[in-house]
């Protein structure tokens, strides 16, 4: 063990996969978003595209890295959308996605769903479920609940688990059945959801292969597995290299390309039946790696109200992502092998 600005960390020099020596991509990094301490480098494999954090946090100290994080507060009440967004977005989710809606218009739904950003946008919001995929839905580091509120009131039965327990506070007021830990520890009986979502978790966990087990251990036969992560690949990560937002050093313990996803998961036994990437937070993206690279940090994770030019840039940015496949996520869907 080293010390690491009061974090015990360990050094980690082998891909996850191969077992190969890693090269150095970027180095002395710190926290750009939330404060935590340490200083850090991030180690790839060019053969596995798997990129890693190094050191990495002793198990027992990663809670260190989390002090400030947002999940540790309700989302700031929007302003209510117009009743023409509100009117599109139960459209969509009711004609692609089987959800009966009030306010929605099949005819209206049918027609913007064949627009495929604006799917993939309103999709996004219900991880591209449909109202058929099963009735138990399980979100692993679910954090303050948002998303599974959303789900429970589109008719899912839904729990969460998380190891933040300020989030899990949180989550828990919303009258929501979370678990306090990781999903090893939470022991669900074998065979119990009919889906399994996880919503940017893959990165932030020490051991993914081990994690996809225990996912399938507890995914019905026929169950799905929804995954989103930040692609390490994409047109973002490209264009501003160590200010990339999706790289949130020390909180992300792994960064995937689809085909180390892929092999973490086929190597836990799951049949991967879809694999892509997605624009869909490209103008976010870009607007937050913008600003990294302007000042060195962004307090809070999330940048402010931008200006009509940095709008219209991160419009472009997100048309070139869809044009071109390179999108700023990963989505992945598998379930059971064998």
């Amino acid at each position: 063990m080293i010390d690491n600005d009061g974090v015990r960390v360990m050094e980690a020099r082998s891909c996850l996969l191969c077992g190969g020596e890693g090269r150095l991509l970027y180095n002395n990094l710190r926290d750009r978003l939330f404060g935590a301490p340490g200083v850090w480098a991030l180690m790839e494999c060019p053969a596995c595209q798997l990129v890693w954090l190094s050191p990495q946090p002793a198990p027992e100290d990663v809670g260190k890295l989390y002090c400030q994080y947002f999940t540790h507060s309700a989302e700031v009440p929007r302003r209510s959308p117009s009743g023409i967004r509100k009117c599109v977005k139960a459209s969509i989710l009711e004609s692609s996605f089987g959800y009966k809606m009030d306010g929605s218009n099949t005819v209206i739904g049918s027609v913007l769903s064949r627009i495929g950003p604006l799917r993939e946008i309103v999709g996004g919001g219900v991880m591209w479920l449909k109202a058929s995929d099963g009735k138990r839905l399980l979100d692993v580091g679910c954090g303050n609940g948002a998303f599974l509120d959303h789900m429970r009131n589109l008719g899912w039965e839904v729990a969460g688990v998380e190891p933040d327990g300020i989030a899990v506070s949180v989550a828990r007021e919303r009258g929501l059945e979370v678990y306090q830990g990781s999903l090893e520890e939470a022991r669900f009986p074998d065979e119990h959801f009919d889906v399994i979502t996880m919503n940017h978790v893959i990165e932030h966990v020490t051991d993914p292969i081990g994690l996809f087990k225990e996912c399938r251990r507890v995914l019905k036969p026929d169950g799905k597995l929804v995954v989103v992560t930040p692609n390490i690949i994409s047109m973002g990560r490209q264009v501003f290299g160590e200010y990339w937002r999706g790289l949130e050093v020390p909180r992300h313990l792994h960064l995937f390309s689809p085909r180390s996803l892929r092999a973490c998961a086929e190597r836990a036994g799951l049949r991967v039946g879809e694999m892509r990437t997605t624009a869909r937070s490209a103008r976010w993206m870009y607007a937050a790696s913008a600003a990294i690279r302007r000042d060195g940090a962004l307090p809070g994770g999330s940048p402010a109200r931008t200006g009509m030019r940095m709008r219209l840039q991160g419009l472009a940015f997100q048309a070139i992502e869809y044009a071109r496949g390179r999108g700023e996520e990963i989505v992945m869907r598998a379930g059971r092998r064998g």
